[in-house]
């Protein structure tokens, strides 16, 4: 599923639960790039870097419901879309 124009979505801007969060978008907020790694039923698994293309970070766990707040609290853009994998 591709994102027509992904690079310039922000999180209010999207419509559906399924294509809010998925495995490969890339999202960036002020601060840092967030990168979905993984996703469940209820939790994410995401590595968290402040400069894109950082390897050596370690996933993390959070609940999704805790993500989707944070990326709206923090006015997040999605940079890369859905990964096809």
């Amino acid at each position: 599923m591709n994102i027509p124009g992904a690079e310039s979505v922000r999180w209010h801007e999207m419509k559906s639960y399924q294509s809010r969060l998925a495995k490969g978008q890339v999202w960036k907020t002020r601060i840092a790039q967030i990168e979905i790694v993984g996703l469940g039923k209820r939790m994410i698994h995401y590595r968290i870097t402040k400069h894109l293309g950082v390897k050596r970070v370690s996933a993390q766990i959070s609940g999704i419901q805790a993500m989707e707040d944070y990326l709206r609290a923090n006015q997040a853009v999605l940079i890369t879309g859905i990964s096809n994998n």
